[in-house]
């Protein structure tokens, strides 16, 4: 009998999915599958449990979570070797995955919504030796996932980013960046740049354009380095989405990317990127798309 895996990060969000357990488990029953649980209790969970795990009777591993907790089963699952089907439950924070699956905010629909069974493929990203879903990032907002209170986190959602970068601003030192596409050559001084794979990262629903989750492309965002009265103009633009011909934004689509930091000083750069809310590798980042990677119920 075919079974389905869950697993879910009981410190998620509003931290409400264990009350959705018996739902989760009546909606794959009734669909014929046998359901399996794992309650992850650190961060390490992600990745041990896929440890010589046999999953041949397994039909989709199910993540309740946010984009880290799917970025952490994602590398996972593909550094030990498992080609099975990967479904999301957005119950973090910003849920940027999720969004450009084109899932709404309701548990229950979501659920129905998974247990069809429909299976597409879709790209991922690769900077160094990570793997990413949905976005790499650096600059001003990219280490606040990794800083922020989790209690402020899970109480203003989406709104706690806005407010910690709104903080970061008055201290943050713009970066010399070098960004190596394959037909030209960018060096600048930039606040932040976004890999992203489609529309939503960051909690910004609007930043990629006309994205594609299979395209073979990603959206390259980069905000350069402005001065304070054009930074709300910015902002407004991205939220808008309105940005891609702002004389302050690189916009590209490509298959790969190199960021190089050339500040003289190492201090200056920044000391790690953000891979779909987690700590990700130090510069230089070598970014590429891998073509329809990875098997996702939509």
């Amino acid at each position: 009998m075919e079974y389905v895996q869950l697993i879910y990060n009981p410190m998620a969000g509003q931290r409400v999915f264990s009350e959705k357990l018996d739902a989760f488990v009546d909606v794959f029953q009734q669909k014929g599958y046998e359901t399996r649980i794992k309650r992850t209790s650190s961060p390490d969970d992600f990745g041990t449990f896929f440890v010589d795990r046999d999953l041949r009777d397994c039909a989709a591993v199910i993540v309740a979570g946010g984009d880290g907790s799917v970025n952490k089963v994602l590398n996972a699952m593909i550094k030990n070797g498992h080609d099975v089907p990967i479904g999301v439950i957005p119950v973090g924070t910003a849920n940027d995955f999720a969004k450009n699956l084109g899932f709404n905010d309701n548990i229950l629909d979501v659920m129905h919504q998974l247990s069809e069974m429909r299976i597409k493929e879709v790209d991922i990203g690769k900077v160094n030796d990570t793997y990413f879903i949905n976005v790499c990032c650096g600059g001003l907002f990219s280490n606040i996932s990794h800083e922020i209170d989790p209690e402020f986190k899970n109480t203003l959602g989406k709104l706690a980013y806005y407010i910690m970068g709104v903080q970061q601003l008055p201290r943050f030192r713009p970066m010399k960046l070098k960004i190596e596409l394959p037909r030209e050559t960018i060096i600048d001084n930039f606040f932040m740049f976004f890999y992203l794979n489609g529309s939503s990262a960051g909690g910004f629903s609007k930043l990629g354009k006309d994205a594609e989750l299979d395209d073979g492309e990603m959206d390259l965002v980069a905000i350069k380095a402005c001065t304070m009265n054009e930074i709300p103009v910015v902002f407004t633009k991205i939220l808008r989405g309105d940005h891609f011909d702002d004389k302050n934004v690189v916009f590209r689509k490509s298959s790969k990317v190199t960021i190089a930091c050339l500040e003289q000083d190492d201090k200056d750069c920044l000391e790690k990127s953000d891979v779909d809310g987690e700590v990700g590798p130090g510069f230089p980042l070598e970014m590429q798309v891998i073509n329809k990677r990875v098997k996702v119920l939509y």
